[in-house]
């Protein structure tokens, strides 16, 4: 290595970690921000709203509920979040959730499935459809099966009657998503996309929602 090349090297290096710091800070910011505004509520506001359980034990408070199969416990007034088994959650899952309790105003379902765009989305769904739906089509192409194994796997569970294969997960309490699949048939490729429902954004901003779409469709990649 060259001593401009190490140079270099070391520069994007520094840059970065101060990226990942700055990242960080401002999403402990962000928490911080969001904990404040769920402290003027009431528990039993917040966890009506949200559809989480609670829990009353010796006067201690916590709300239940989760996010991508996985249980999470957070604590009132500190709004302190850990899984099931204690451990603290990551800064990311932390906001999410914030988040989601923040926003949620307990609007009924709207039971029909729209794409990001609609529901404020308009900028980030072009992006959105091409690092999920698309991405997972040209992973899955005619492998049906294997695709409706993996989202067993991750706790799906399947819808009749859109396209050739839809599953559906209740991604956080009332945050339900959609991935609709359409095999190839001649000359037309594998088709794929994920939908929301109509009344997401009265749980989560449209960029969170396309956050929380892209985890999901991480998860259903052929490992």
């Amino acid at each position: 290595m060259s001593t401009d090349e190490f140079r270099y090297s070391k520069k994007t290096n520094l840059d970065s970690e101060q990226n990942e710091k700055s990242r960080r800070f401002a999403l402990e910011e962000l928490c911080k921000q969001l904990r404040n505004k769920l402290k003027t509520r009431t528990p039993h506001q917040v966890a009506d709203y949200a559809a989480l359980g609670i829990n009353e034990e010796a006067g201690a408070i916590s709300l239940s509920g989760v996010l991508l199969t996985k249980e999470y416990l957070i604590s009132w007034p500190t709004l302190s979040i850990v899984d099931a088994s204690g451990q603290p959650a990551s800064l990311q899952t932390e906001a999410l959730w914030l988040h989601y309790l923040e926003r949620a105003d307990g609007h009924p379902l709207a039971g029909r499935w729209v794409n990001l765009s609609e529901i404020g989305g308009l900028f980030y769904q072009q992006a959105f459809q091409g690092y999920c739906g698309d991405e997972l089509a040209a992973a899955w192409q005619d492998d049906i099966r294997g695709l409706a194994a993996r989202c067993h796997e991750a706790g799906g569970w399947e819808l009749k009657g859109l396209g050739d294969l839809a599953f559906e997960w209740r991604v956080l309490p009332r945050l339900p998503l959609c991935l609709c699949y359409r095999l190839p048939k001649g000359t037309i490729k594998a088709w794929a996309t994920m939908l929301f429902d109509a009344a997401a954004d009265h749980y989560v901003a449209a960029d969170v929602a396309a956050t929380v779409g892209k985890q999901l469709a991480d998860r259903l990649k052929p490992a």
